[in-house]
C-alpha cells in the first residue's frame, strides 16, 4: 500500500453577492480573516481566506463574477443559487445553543433545529441546527461529537 498523501479538509468556497458581509458575518461567528488578495486575469477583484477557530479549516470567500472552478451553474447578481453537488457545510460546536444564537445574531436565517437525532447502527445521538448563511450557503451547527469508526 503507497503512503497516505491525503491529509484532511482544508477549505471551501463560496461566491458571495455581498462579499464585505459574508466576512464580517463569518467574523461574528469566530473565523478569522488571514489573507486577502486579487486575481485579475481570474476576473477575482476580492478574495478572503477565512480561518476557523480550531486553526485547521478555512472559508475561502468570492465575490460572484470570480471566475472559479466550481459546480453547478453559477448564480449572477439578484439570481436564486443553483443547486448542485454541495449540499451544506458543517461546522463543529462545543455548545448548540449558544452557538445558535450567536449565528442568528451575526445575521444567518434560522431553518430547523436545534433538534437530536439518532443517526444508524450503532446508534450515535447527534444535535444539530441548520441555517442560511448571507451568501445563501446553508449551514449545520452541530455538537461536537464522536462517530463509532474515528480515530
Amino acid at each position: 500500500m503507497s503512503e497516505q498523501v491525503f491529509t484532511g479538509f482544508h477549505h471551501f468556497a463560496i461566491r458571495s453577492p455581498d462579499l464585505q458581509r459574508s466576512v464580517s458575518f463569518y467574523e461574528e461567528i469566530g473565523f478569522r480573516k488571514v489573507h486577502d488578495w486579487t486575481l485579475p486575469d481570474y476576473g477575482i477583484d476580492r478574495a478572503v481566506m477565512m480561518q476557523a477557530p480550531d486553526g485547521k479549516s478555512w472559508i475561502e470567500l468570492f465575490d460572484l463574477q470570480a471566475g472559479i472552478p466550481m459546480q453547478g451553474v453559477g448564480a449572477q447578481n439578484g439570481q436564486e443559487v443553483s443547486t448542485g453537488a454541495l449540499a451544506h457545510l458543517c461546522l463543529s460546536v462545543t455548545d448548540l445553543d449558544q452557538a445558535c444564537d450567536r449565528i442568528v445574531d451575526a445575521g444567518a436565517r434560522h431553518l430547523n433545529g436545534p433538534e437530536a437525532l439518532t443517526l444508524g447502527q450503532p446508534e450515535v445521538r447527534v444535535r444539530n441546527a441548520i441555517f442560511e448563511g448571507p451568501a445563501g450557503e446553508v449551514i449545520e451547527l452541530l455538537q461536537t461529537v464522536r462517530f463509532p469508526g474515528d480515530r
